[in-house]
């Protein structure tokens, strides 16, 4: 079906950001950018008059959890939490609305709780001493559980001793892989389930402009060996059920990566709506919960440097096991410790078996120094950033790395500067994938108050914003010569607005509305 689209501000986000007024497409591709006129002379099956709408590529959030989102959305969001009594009641109402054999939830926050303090097995305890009850803090690196839970993943057989120590049962905290015990103790999920968790997710992310996401979603369900979830996802897409492109951050089990390279896709692939991507590793926690890997502890408790997932030579070993396989990595490290060992690893990876054309990167990448950017630069590494986590991070980096380091943190403008290969998303569920919040956090430094600035030199323009989620964030998947751009024989995958960015205060983007998402040249949203 060619349909044109008209009297509208197409910007291209090509290298010259050209403009134009009308865009169609055919088959899945642009097929004619030009002016109104140009376009109304020609013939089509459908044209749409924009009314001076801005047209976009449409967005890409670059890394973020889809089941994890949809999950938690269907059983008790905690975010904006502001007391430990507004947790109990929250789940306590959920329990006696729908009387569940199980509880979990996520989003609490105790930096920005009136307590200051994590939840406990006694708060949880409130909610109920009858079904097992977790719930997650907003980094999903730490969760408090009741009695009931807790006792449920005593019982549990052939955990890993070292992970069952970072179970503090007496307190009912759950840190890091601890924190994932609780999916052990649920039911265990079927197909029928996945597929609407996928459904209910992808709705919500096409509302919101989205068209592409880098999802880890592989260890994210109870019960779902990782490799049959990658057969859902291709059986909804051979059924086109999916309107969202899926990326797989592919987070597997040392013993099912042979597995998971014997089902990946074809890395010349860049038409399949789902396909699979880099391995996703793991290497520390989060700021928030102390677990983060730094090279000088924490202010208050300088003998924490953080909690490793690996020794430096089990990340190597899986680094190079993807590496050996032309497979990219992407390893989560929030801390400035976490950071050089993930460069260590690439560095040997590579002088053992040159790749001069991986893709590693770093997820995150929020604490980081001068040197470790050139670093980064020198070994090719992208980064993986969440513009919007500042808003939240921006009340306790000093407190937790000192003031002289904290300026080292979220360095965007400087990773853009050296020529780093930078990306955006949300980590939702950790923060709502609202692309245009996280713009204007990228812009203005500030929070969604307007009432506290962070670092603001290392605020980006307008258009490198833009770009982190869309031009720039089609080449982690290596898709940039087939999207994040709106030029003739490119997908056709776009977002309408109601305002044009570049003519407005970035400060006001979240009230920019979404009026169209198209996906492949078909509408998958209409406000």
């Amino acid at each position: 079906m060619r349909v044109l689209r008209y009297n509208g501000i197409v910007t291209s986000m090509d290298s010259a950001m050209t403009r134009y007024e009308a865009i169609g497409t055919e088959e899945g591709k642009i097929v004619f950018l030009g002016s109104s006129r140009e376009g109304l002379a020609q013939s089509w099956d459908q044209t749409t008059d924009l009314g001076g709408a801005m047209v976009l590529p449409g967005f890409n959030d670059t890394h973020m959890h889809l089941l994890h989102y949809a999950m938690f959305r269907r059983n008790v969001p905690l975010f904006g939490v502001k007391t430990i009594d507004e947790v109990v009641d929250r789940c306590k109402a959920r329990i006696q609305a729908e009387r569940p054999d199980y509880l979990i939830g996520m989003g609490w926050n105790q930096e920005t709780m009136e307590e200051g303090r994590l939840l406990t097995r006694a708060d949880m305890d409130r909610i109920s001493t009858d079904i097992p009850v977790c719930m997650l803090r907003t980094c999903i690196h730490i969760a408090a559980c009741n009695s009931v839970m807790l006792e449920r993943i005593r019982a549990l057989k052939d955990v890993d001793p070292e992970v069952m120590a970072l179970v503090d049962f007496e307190k009912g905290i759950l840190r890091e892989n601890a924190a994932r015990l609780y999916m052990d103790v649920l039911p265990q999920a079927d197909d029928a389930y996945v597929r609407q968790l996928i459904t209910e997710g992808q709705r919500a992310l096409n509302a919101a402009g989205i068209t592409c996401v880098h999802s880890d979603d592989l260890m994210a369900i109870a019960g779902m060996d990782p490799i049959r979830l990658i057969g859902i996802f291709r059986e909804m897409e051979a059924d086109r059920a999916l309107t969202v492109r899926v990326y797989e951050q592919c987070l597997v089990e040392p013993e099912d990566f042979e597995r998971l390279k014997g089902v990946r896709s074809d890395p010349a692939d860049r038409t399949s709506f789902f396909r699979t991507g880099p391995r996703k590793l793991l290497q520390d926690g989060s700021l928030g919960a102390k677990s983060a890997e730094m090279v000088d502890g924490y202010v208050d408790d300088r003998d924490n440097h953080g909690i490793p997932i690996y020794t430096e030579e089990e990340l190597l070993r899986r680094v190079k096991a993807a590496h050996d396989a032309h497979m990219d990595v992407a390893v989560h490290a929030i801390g400035d410790l976490a950071l050089k060992k993930v460069c260590d690893a690439v560095e040997g990876a590579e002088q053992a078996n040159p790749w001069p054309d991986h893709r590693h990167g770093i997820v995150h990448a929020q604490t980081t120094t001068p040197a470790l950017l050139d670093r980064m630069k020198a070994l090719g590494l992208q980064a993986y950033i969440q513009p919007i986590f500042i808003d939240a991070d921006m009340n306790i980096i000093a407190q937790r790395v000192g003031e002289e380091h904290a300026k080292d943190c979220y360095n965007w403008k400087a990773m853009e500067d050296l020529g780093l290969r930078v990306s955006g998303g949300s980590d939702c569920p950790v923060e709502p994938f609202d692309v245009l919040d996280n713009m204007r956090s990228a812009i203005t430094r500030q929070n969604r108050a307007g009432d506290k600035t962070y670092l603001p030199e290392q605020a980006l323009t307008v258009e490198q914003a833009v770009r982190l989620f869309t031009s720039d964030a089609a080449w982690p998947s290596r898709d940039e010569g087939v999207r994040g751009t709106l030029e003739l024989g490119r997908q056709a995958d776009l977002v309408v607005l109601d305002q044009d960015l570049f003519a407005i205060d970035p400060a006001t983007f979240p009230q920019v509305k979404v009026l169209e998402t198209v996906l492949n040249g078909i509408t998958v949203y209409h406000a």
